[in-house]
Formats: structure tokens, C-alpha cells, sequence
């Protein structure tokens, strides 16, 4: 395939290609996204849009791989390529491309479930990707013959990013304490939830890895909140813009050295009503804020929302034992646990950031 020919007017070029697809371009975009004149080739642009005259086409030229575009006043020319025509061209203001639509999954899950090699993703690019992948398109990735040696779980962050520091330091310890501050520092069971929904942004994922594990009990659970979502605006649609639409507070605060407070929906949509972040939180949410017409509807929103994240059929557990480790979507993937009465439970857990991850995977991609 190629480029059959190129025609303009004083404002758009239209490109034709062999298999018939036609695209339009505006000029003024074409100019603004000119390849030459950049900070190493395709790099960042040298110039702001506000420094370039009022753009048109004076001429185009195309053979099979590529057309020229000439711009007046300034008559510069831009060569584009049909690949780069191809990838940018009607994509109805979406970021098509950037990450792939998430698989959605619930207990059927639970067969799956596999743990990657350690060592061997230090040693292997493909295998490493593979995983990262996973992560990704899951949510959750799940990894073992990790060194069961405290501050270990950083070096599973390094594979692909940075911990990211909160008002918990570098690591935070999940284990049972004489006077807990938080639940996850006791033997109770932990409903589904996501952490740090207080905090703007809210981490995008969260590693916890097992150190110890002789408890009869303390199994690791995982919910999809994308998929619940998804069920939710299927068939719940007035809860679902409800839960999206109006949003509730949340608080974490810790003496005199932290007072954190958010105020965001609890099912987040970008632009296109794509879902991107669920935030639920039964131990920080805040009294909600609501209009009275509104308030009596939303609580059963947010209990449809509630059963939904705890029902059986959403979930998937596991048991992490020493040198295992769980990394997952902290803005996708809830988590909790069940209850344990007896034996020593330890975690360390860390926060990093999506885009390094994303930045990752392309990164590999294009070393393959």
C-alpha cells in the first residue's frame, strides 16, 4: 500500500491512499507538526504556534511513500510519510495508540493466574515486557523468587520506573502492630478498596511484595473496578452518572504532619467517557456534600457500586508466600484481604508511577 495521490485547497490537503481510504489534513496542523526545524530531528519543536504566520498551502507533491507540503508565506516545505499520515489522521479526538483498550476480567480469572520469573526478567527484555504488558492490560501483574530481603520490592520497581514518595517514606510495612494507625496493620480482614484516593494525583500503581507469610489466613484479593464500571453503566446507567458526576471528599489526616483531602468522583471519566480512575475508600471517604434531591439516589448508587466490588464473581485470591509479589493499577484494580488470627503476616508495599511503566513498554517495543 501507498500514498495514490495528494490534492489541496488554500486551507486542507486531502490524501488518497491505494487502499481508497481518504483523509483530510488542515494546513495550520500540518505546519504546526512540520518534522524539520526540531530539537533533535523529531524531537520537541523549537517554536510556539503563536510565532508562525498565517498559514496555507501554496503546493503538494506525493509519490508512493511520501508527500511534500509547501506552506506560505514562508514557503517551507514539510515531507510527511504515509505511516505518519496513516497514524494520525481520524482519530475523532481520541488518544488512540498511546495505550491499548484494557481487558476487562473477574473470577473466571482465577485460572490463570501465573506468577513470572524474577531473575529471569532481569536477564530478558522479552520477558520483562511480557510482564509489564500484563500489567498494563490486566491491571495487575503478579512475580516471585524476588530476594526476600527488606527494600528488595525496589528493585521490581526499577525494572521499569521510580518509587514514588508519599508522607509513608519510600516503603511502607503491612503487618500486624500492637497500636495501629490503619487496618492494614492488624489481623482483620480488608474489604476492596484502592489506596490513596485523598491524594490528587492518586498513585497510579502499588507493589506489595511477602516477606513472611505464616498465618492462617490473610489471602490477597483483587476486583477489576474497570469491569465493574463497565456492568454499572450497562445495567445501571442513572447510577452510573450519578457516581461519575458528583463528587464526594477524602481525608486522610495524620496529626500535625498531614492533612490530605481530594475532591473527585468516585467513578473518574476522561474526555471521551472512557472510565480511568475508580476511587472507594470506605475508611477515608467523608460525609457526602449532596443536594437533597440527589442524596437519597446516590447512597444506592454508591451501595450498587459497593456489593458489586464484593460480589464473588469479581474477584480473584490468592495466597502470597516469601519472595512473591503483586504489582497492580492503584486507579483500576481494588484490593483487600481476609482475616487471620494466628501466625506472623509481613508485606512491604511501595507506590510508583503508570507513565514510567507505559514509557517502559514502548521503549522495548521499539528495541525488539
Amino acid at each position: 500500500m501507498g500514498i495514490a495521490a495528494v490534492t489541496h485547497d488554500r486551507d486542507w490537503l486531502e490524501v488518497r491512499f491505494d487502499d481508497g481510504v481518504t483523509r483530510r489534513f488542515l494546513g495550520t496542523w500540518l505546519r504546526d507538526n512540520i518534522t524539520s526545524g526540531r530539537h533533535r530531528d523529531d524531537g520537541q519543536r523549537t517554536f510556539d504556534i503563536n510565532a508562525l504566520p498565517e498559514v496555507s498551502i501554496a503546493g503538494a507533491t506525493s509519490d508512493a511513500d511520501s508527500a511534500t507540503v509547501t506552506f506560505a508565506p514562508e514557503g517551507i516545505d514539510g515531507t510527511y510519510y504515509e505511516q505518519w499520515f496513516r497514524q494520525h489522521g481520524s482519530t475523532n479526538g481520541t488518544s488512540a495508540g498511546v495505550t491499548p483498550s484494557p481487558t476487562l476480567w473477574g473470577a473466571e480469572h482465577q485460572g490463570s493466574l501465573r506468577f513470572a520469573d524474577y531473575p529471569t526478567l532481569v536477564e530478558d527484555p522479552a520477558a520483562l515486557l511480557e510482564w509489564l504488558v500484563e500489567i498494563r492490560d490486566l491491571g495487575f501483574g503478579l512475580l516471585e523468587n524476588v530476594p526476600v530481603t527488606p527494600g528488595s520490592i525496589v528493585g521490581a520497581v526499577d525494572l521499569f520506573g521510580y518509587v514514588r514518595f508519599t508522607n509513608y517514606g519510600e516503603i511502607f510495612e503491612v503487618r500486624d502492630e500492637p497500636n495501629p494507625a490503619n487496618l492494614a496493620f492488624t489481623k482483620l480482614r480488608i474489604g476492596m478498596h484502592t489506596d490513596n484516593p485523598y491524594r490528587d494525583p492518586v498513585p497510579g500503581l502499588q507493589l506489595l511484595q511477602c516477606l513472611v507469610n505464616e498465618s492462617d489466613g490473610g489471602d490477597n484479593q483483587l476486583v477489576d473496578g474497570f469491569a465493574i464500571a463497565d456492568q454499572i453503566r450497562n445495567d445501571h446507567p442513572e447510577a452510573f452518572n450519578l457516581l461519575t458526576s458528583h463528587p464526594v471528599r477524602f481525608r486522610y489526616l495524620d496529626g500535625d504532619s498531614a492533612d490530605l483531602q481530594s475532591f473527585m468522583p468516585v467513578i473518574q471519566l476522561d474526555a471521551q467517557g472512557r472510565v480511568v480512575c475508580i476511587r472507594y475508600n470506605s475508611r477515608s471517604v467523608q460525609a457526602f456534600e449532596m443536594p437533597e434531591d440527589v442524596i437519597a439516589d446516590y447512597y444506592r448508587a454508591y451501595r450498587t457500586l459497593g456489593e458489586l466490588l464484593h460480589e464473588p464473581g469479581a474477584c480473584v485470591e490468592f495466597r502470597l508466600e516469601p519472595g512473591q509479589l503483586m504489582a497492580f493499577d492503584n486507579q483500576r484494580v481494588l484490593h483487600g484481604r481476609t482475616a487471620y488470627t494466628t501466625g506472623a503476616r509481613h508485606l512491604q508495599g511501595c507506590y510508583a508511577d503508570k507513565d514510567s511503566l507505559h514509557s517502559r513498554i514502548r521503549v522495548l517495543e521499539s528495541a525488539r
